[in-house]
């Protein structure tokens, strides 16, 4: 089955709450919409001290989606681990866990930014040790050796979904002690390798989500790409350049340092616009594609715009790749 994912951030060039308000509300509707035409998951994730509005709770934000849907996995990618109360995000997930009945995935990570360690009052230099207590605090209360009022159980067994994110051995080592699976942040089959030797080591099974080795990038559907990145791309480059800020080293798949303008944004690849005949060949030339991941309010991308990308993906895209039934082969 091909994973399908809407990836939403709600940011836009002002931030301003009336926009913000029109992001999240067409969102919302994507994603109901989306469930009921094929589409499997949607993605979220945090990050403070932006000016833009992007997204600043993602299990909030998840448990949205999860409230006016009723199969789709909401994916938190990623939450910033040491900027949370341990109780209170064990608090939260729990109560999500339970009301999607297990439908939420939650990454933890560090963060690279020292701004949002300094808007939240936390020291960027611990992040580590903030970040092994909060997982340590976090099993501990869901597995009921803490005080039972704290949190009320879970959905899940033993746990909601959690997952440690990274892209260094550190990483790898810390999944590793705690017994969870690890979430690369792009192609490092060294690192995912040096996680699998020390689970074998602590006779712990492995878990390895980990981007293929191609990039497919954030796609965009549109009838003519060349009209939408002429048109449309100001609303990318926009994402890109304000991304691309925040750190001068390529920290995932969709990081672009120091880039600045359209030309070099459409050359990397991370963000696409396909036709849906494009889309479908490439699907079917893939020995194995995935996931399938759609921006459609990219940088505050215009509502029908972002409608009729997603409408192409569900109307036409999806259905060609469906095997008619009574079909051989």
């Amino acid at each position: 089955m091909l994973l399908t994912v809407l990836r939403f951030n709600f940011a836009s060039p002002q931030g301003d709450p009336r926009t913000q308000s029109k992001l999240l509300s067409a969102a919302l509707e994507l994603a109901q919409w989306g469930e009921s035409h094929g589409i499997t998951s949607v993605s979220v994730d945090e990050h403070h001290a932006t000016g833009h509005g992007w997204s600043c709770n993602p299990i909030m934000a998840a448990a949205m989606f999860l409230a006016r849907t009723s199969t789709m996995i909401a994916s938190v990618d990623c939450a910033l681990g040491p900027l949370w109360n341990p109780v209170r995000l064990a608090e939260d997930i729990a109560l999500v866990d339970n009301m999607s009945r297990g439908r939420l995935h939650t990454t933890v990570g560090l963060g690279y930014r020292s701004a949002e360690y300094v808007a939240l009052g936390l020291d960027f230099n611990k992040r580590g040790d903030l970040m092994d207590s909060l997982l340590e605090r976090m099993l501990s209360v869901w597995s009921g050796q803490a005080d039972t009022a704290i949190c009320p159980g879970t959905w899940s067994r033993p746990h909601p979904p959690l997952y440690v994110g990274g892209g260094v051995r550190a990483t790898a080592r810390r999944a590793a002690r705690f017994g969870l699976p690890l979430s690369l942040a792009d192609h490092l089959p060294d690192i995912a390798g040096y996680y699998r030797e020390l689970c074998s080591a602590a006779g712990i099974k492995p878990l390895v989500l980990m981007p293929g080795p191609v990039n497919r990038g954030m796609i965009y559907l549109h009838e003519d790409p060349d009209r939408a990145w002429a048109e449309l791309g100001e609303h990318i480059l926009w994402e890109a350049v304000t991304y691309g800020r925040w750190s001068s080293d390529q920290r995932s798949l969709m990081h672009l340092p120091g880039v600045q303008t359209l030309d070099e944004v459409r050359a990397s690849g991370r963000y696409r616009f396909l036709t849906p005949d494009q889309l479908i060949t490439e699907i079917r030339d893939s020995d194995e594609y995935g996931p399938l991941v759609l921006h459609p309010l990219v940088g505050g991308m215009p509502v029908d715009e972002a409608w009729k990308s997603v409408q192409l993906l569900t109307d036409t895209v999806l259905p060609a790749l469906t095997p008619r039934s009574g079909s051989s082969g």
